[in-house]
């Protein structure tokens, strides 16, 4: 089925690889498990994305020489919008100016660590969004998993500080501020401490490969193929102004 194009998803890749997982992950569950929990909650959240067919998808993703391609997500390797050393907040705006500018209507960043996400919330998000209405999916945490609108208010991204501590209120003020409506998809939790690891492994009919059924912690390195390919990111068109966004 035909991907509708004025709709659009962004996901924020990172390379399965110990110094490139967020701090807070690795303190929660140290550098090598983090990396294995990142790439299965990664996995996880790619296929709910592609497998949704009412919005394309972007995928933001810094190539490592190890992982230079994104075939240990995906055998067919996606294209990506490869970023070099941005911060994450600058990150997030180069995918949602790239996404309006390649024709989207309205586009939806959604957080791969919040494992639970559903196809209807996506749904009820993307009919919830326009001009005066914000989509935002709130953790029990107070961050958030869920971030859509139109170009129109972009402007809600223009200053610092909408990505960390306590997100979803940070973003929830935003939206207040600039006298616009809010449409909340229902709530759920971020895996970022053992008991979320533990809710979302007991949510799942069968365990997650990186854990056996009488050991909780893992020891040895998750290992997936990997196979180096000639395929070519081509950069989109520059937009007025904006920094080169390679895909």
């Amino acid at each position: 089925m035909a991907k509708n194009r004025n709709n659009c998803i962004i996901l924020l890749v990172e390379p399965p690889e110990q110094e490139k997982i967020c701090r807070e992950i690795k303190t929660a569950f140290g550098p090598e498990r983090a990396a294995h929990v990142n790439s299965d909650l990664l996995l996880e959240a790619y296929k709910t994305l592609k497998n949704f067919n009412d919005a394309i998808l972007i995928l933001s993703y810094e190539k490592t020489p190890h992982h230079p391609d994104l075939t240990w997500l995906d055998p067919e390797d996606p294209g990506f919008l490869e970023y070099k050393n941005k911060p994450v907040e600058e990150r997030i705006r180069d995918a949602f100016q790239l996404a309006f500018f390649t024709g989207a209507k309205k586009a939806v960043l959604v957080d791969h660590l919040s494992p639970e996400i559903k196809e209807e919330w996506l749904s009820q998000a993307f009919e919830a969004v326009n001009d005066k209405t914000v989509a935002l999916g709130l953790n029990q945490d107070g961050t958030f998993y869920l971030l859509g609108f139109t170009q129109q208010n972009l402007k809600l991204l223009e200053a610092p500080g909408f990505s960390s501590g306590k997100s979803g209120e940070t973003v929830t003020e935003r939206v207040k501020k600039a006298k616009l409506s809010l449409f909340n998809t229902p709530e759920t939790y971020s895996v970022t401490s053992e008991e979320t690891l533990r809710k979302w492994i007991e949510s799942r009919e069968t365990a997650p490969h990186f854990f056996s059924e009488k050991q909780d912690l893992p020891s040895a390195e998750h290992k997936r193929p990997h196979r180096r390919h000639t395929k070519v990111h081509e950069e989109p068109p520059r937009p007025p102004q904006e920094e080169n966004t390679p895909q």
